[in-house]
């Protein structure tokens, strides 16, 4: 076989190279990372022991999100891999959510190897407030020492070295002090067998003409080499002078002094390239001897055809295979470079801490182990643009920055955000409320509750305190039905307006607890009913004031109206109305209970609705109508010189209860919530309390307290003095 089957052995050129290739020409690649690569398309014979730069990146953008970093700088080179390398680490970064603060393409000096940064980088540099710097490309051995020294805030940043620069800046004992806390990756190191007695044979001693071994101790262990010429470019690229070393001093100390270990990072992978083209041409040879063609046509085909099928286990226990793309898969390790400062020698050391496999699932790519404490200050360092966002607020992006810079705005009100840096705020259900801003609870629950509520409490005591009163005054009446007193107006209208007093009050508790369809139908037309009933006996009774007067007149035809019949009349009359009014309003549109979620944010009340507004304003104003009437009459009837006239007192009754019914209306309208049902219990106890004080206080006075007033005698001088005057 001729050279147009390569094995390439470089990493950091290995684009170039390629492109200066033919296209036909078989290549392996035990360095290169160059994206355009995987395009078979540009690269057909191309290969690759290591995945694309994308790899290594999406495995640092992993460890960024492991740790929390969100705010990162970039130090490139200023060539092509540089501003490549640099833009893809972004590009994924973005799509994860972190933010490159900055991205600073830096050039050597060719003569001096000096970085050449401009002002205005310089300044960026320094201003800036990310903690952690990512380096990409070829950043030379001064640059990462005009990153830990000389700039303002260089040595306060924690260094990623990807598996590129780290080859060159690890494998110098001049800037090594500076990297300490430092993250460094790489692929896996696996130890060769019988490497570490190969290395022990190789010497200045027995290969005394060896140039590139020379080369070598020169850049890793600072030695002279018989060349001038390459001693003056080595001491000008690594800033160290260079001395004389004993002839007898082995290559194996070239990986003792960088990393403690006997095998190098790159040895494995050329390992695998030399040793993937070994076993495609066996396979190849092996299909010519079976298929007895002795003659090679092609070969560059059918060589490749062999090297994409290849899937063995090498003798370290590693299974080599290339993918779809022409890249052996591989894991990278992530290690953390640590130095010790001694009076005789600087002691610094690696240490693996974690490892990423493009393989797994998405999850389980990265793996931490136990993190060294090896970090600059002692700690994990913060890298954040804004401080996370407490729960109960939420981020908005400052105008003109980063996404990763943001301010913190707290939740609307009903809204919670329970985690940190949350995006929007999410709104509780609407029978939720934010607690604290942070998680939604059951809304408070707004219903006059027997349950601890004071003010429910005190109505009862009320409620139950004139109701046992007024059933004490009618059993007075009933005790003293045959004097003058309760006889006079017709005692039966005073029984029944007693009994729809009493009933009004037990009405009251229709309006307490939780409102149910049954209470919501009841607690309105219920009062509304036995109200009339009383207002209406009410009205009933100043009548019959009226007529007892007018019939008293000689030759009066008022007289054939005295009798039972006409109050009783005016009493079903009236109170059929009502009745009428309430079954239209429950079967048309009754009442019924309801949760009003978007009166208050916070609370829930528990209501009935009225079903018609204008049913239970005819209801309302119909014992308005009855109250006005009475109020009218009795105002007319004051002064009538009658047994016991009924008139003043039914006429102070009726205008505390026209009163307290006017004044319910705005109260009723201006208020919500449980505050309207207790409006209506003050005006339904206020209105019962008066008339049972105006109209039946007074007789219960002359019962117990003036019983000599209770007599026919005396009612006979009350009369004769009335008509007197």
């Amino acid at each position: 076989m001729d050279t147009e089957i390569l094995l390439l052995l470089v990493s950091g050129g290995a684009t170039k190279t390629a492109f200066s290739v033919q296209k036909e020409t078989l290549l392996i690649s035990y360095g290169a990372t160059d994206k355009i690569l995987i395009n078979k398309k540009i690269y057909p014979s191309f290969f690759q022991t290591l995945p694309n730069d994308r790899t290594q990146y999406l495995a640092i953008v992993k460890l960024l999100i492991y740790f929390g970093w969100t705010w990162f700088g970039v130090i490139a080179s200023d060539d092509n891999g540089g501003h490549r390398q640099s833009q893809e680490l972004k590009t994924i970064a973005e799509l994860h959510n972190i933010c490159a603060e900055f991205i600073i393409n830096i050039r050597s000096d060719d003569i001096e190897g000096k970085p050449i940064i401009s002002e205005k980088d310089k300044i960026i540099f320094n201003r800036s407030t990310s903690k952690i710097l990512v380096l990409c490309g070829t950043v030379s051995l001064h640059t990462i020492h005009y990153i830990e020294s000389e700039s303002s805030g260089g040595h306060e940043k924690t260094l990623i070295l990807p598996a590129g620069p780290s080859l060159q800046v690890l494998l110098s004992s001049k800037y090594k002090k500076n990297l300490h806390g430092s993250l460094v990756f790489s692929p896996s190191i696996i130890k060769i067998p019988r490497m570490s007695k190969f290395l022990e044979d190789v010497s200045p001693a027995n290969r005394p003409n060896d140039f590139l071994l020379e080369h070598i101790l020169a850049t890793y262990l600072n030695c002279l080499t018989s060349n001038a010429v390459l001693n003056t470019l080595h001491e000008g690229s690594v800033r160290s002078k260079l001395y004389n070393c004993s002839k007898t001093i082995k290559l194996v100390r070239v990986g003792y002094n960088t990393y403690y270990t006997k095998s190098f990072e790159i040895t494995y992978l050329i390992y695998k390239s030399v040793y993937a083209m070994a076993n495609a041409v066996h396979e190849m040879q092996i299909h010519l001897l079976r298929n007895h063609d002795g003659s090679i046509k092609n070969y560059k085909h059918m060589l490749k055809y062999f090297l994409r099928k290849i899937y063995f286990q090498d003798p370290l226990g590693e299974f080599v295979y290339f993918n779809e793309k022409g890249e052996m898969t591989t894991n990278y390790i992530i290690r953390m470079f640590g130095s010790l400062n001694n009076t005789q020698l600087d002691t610094y050391f690696l240490k693996t801490f974690g490892k990423f496999n493009e393989s797994s699932k998405d999850e389980e790519q990265l793996v931490i182990q136990q993190i060294p404490k090896l970090w600059k200050h002692g700690k994990i360092p913060v890298s954040r643009c804004s401080e996370d966002c407490p729960p109960g607020s939420r981020r908005v992006i400052k105008s003109g920055t980063h996404k990763c810079c943001f301010e913190c705005i707290k939740c609307s009100r009903g809204e919670i955000s329970n985690g940190t840096d949350t995006i929007t705020c999410q709104r509780c259900p609407e029978d939720q409320w934010p607690n604290d801003m942070n998680q939604c609870v059951p809304k408070l629950i707004d219903v006059l509750s027997y349950e601890g509520d004071t003010v429910v409490i005190a109505v009862t005591i009320i409620s139950v305190f004139v109701f046992v009163k007024s059933t004490v005054i009618l059993g007075i009446f009933i005790v003293f039905r045959d004097t003058p007193v309760v006889r006079a107006n017709n005692q039966t209208l005073s029984y029944i307006l007693l009994v729809s007093i009493m009933l009004s009050f037990l009405c009251v508790f229709l309006f307490l607890g939780r409102p149910t369809h049954v209470t919501c139908m009841l607690r309105q037309t219920s009062f509304g009913i036995i109200f009339s009933v009383a207002i209406s006996s009410i009205l009933a009774k100043t009548i019959m004031v009226y007529m007892a007067f007018k019939a008293t007149k000689p030759g009066s035809s008022w007289r054939k109206f005295i009798g039972v019949r006409i109050p009783n009349c005016v009493v079903f009359f009236c109170s059929f109305l009502q009745v009428l009014l309430s079954i239209i309003w429950l079967s048309t549109s009754p009442p019924f209970p309801e949760q009003n979620i978007h009166l208050y944010q916070d609370k829930i009340i528990f209501q009935c609705n009225e079903g018609s507004m204008l049913a239970f304003s005819i209801l309302l104003g119909y014992m308005g109508l009855l109250a006005s009437i009475s109020f009218i009459v009795a105002f007319l009837a004051r002064n009538l010189p009658d047994s016991f006239n009924e008139a003043k007192n039914i006429t102070f009754s009726m205008l505390v209860v026209c009163s307290v019914w006017v004044a319910f209306i705005p109260a009723y309208m201006s208020v919500t919530g449980k505050n309207t049902v207790l409006v209506e219990i003050f005006a339904i106890i206020s209105s019962s309390v008066g008339i049972l004080g105006c109209i039946f206080f007074p007789k219960c006075y002359i019962i117990l307290v003036r019983p000599e007033l209770n007599t026919k005698s005396s009612l006979s001088r009350q009369i004769c003095n009335k008509i007197l005057k």
